[in-house]
């Protein structure tokens, strides 16, 4: 009997996650898993081929298929950032290959609108390319900035170690002592 009752509970929860999911975010479908605590927590997503783990916001079940969805809450874009479907990317590629039932495609959520993102041949190589720059960096003695944003060098936990932060001080304690120390 106790059984029976958690199962019922459990399902009154996913119930109440999938409206609650389709009516904030406009993303229909049954919550299968989520890493934001409102349904069955979601697992890690690992792929020892392409060197990749990650755990997407949620995962959906939709029209029997099994889509990923990442939140931006805080975003306001017209169009998706690269940044953000190359993550939405990566958990299609996990996902096609632990999910005979992936759909194909996932969303990237923003502040105020949805954006059903494919996940085609050229967005798996979009990914690709992206893995192995960032395996080349980690393997690198010096990496530049890729940005010109003081404020992200501001939030970043390495800005004391990194030495190029723009506009921050430990950038320009780093520039004055590179001017003062002999060439």
């Amino acid at each position: 009997m106790t059984l029976v009752l958690l199962f019922l509970l459990l399902g009154a929860v996913a119930a109440i996650a999938s409206a609650v999911l389709y009516r904030r975010f406009g993303v229909g479908g049954r919550v299968r898993s989520s890493d934001a605590g409102v349904s069955r927590q979601a697992r890690v997503l690992r792929s020892a081929r392409l060197g990749l783990a990650g755990k997407p916001d949620y995962l959906v079940e939709e029209n029997g298929r099994v889509v990923p969805v990442e939140l931006k809450p805080a975003r306001r874009s017209a169009t998706p950032w690269l940044r953000d479907v190359v993550q939405l990317a990566a958990y299609c590629a996990l996902l096609e290959e632990i999910e005979p039932r992936f759909a194909g495609y996932g969303y990237l959520r923003y502040a105020d609108r949805t954006f059903r993102i494919d996940f085609t041949e050229s967005l798996r190589s979009e990914l690709l390319r992206t893995l192995a720059d960032l395996r080349e960096d980690l393997l690198a003695a010096d990496v530049a900035p890729n940005h010109g944003d003081p404020r992200r060098c501001a939030r970043c936990s390495l800005v004391v170690q990194c030495g190029q932060a723009i506009g921050s001080a430990p950038a320009a304690r780093a520039r004055r002592a590179a001017a003062r120390s002999p060439r």
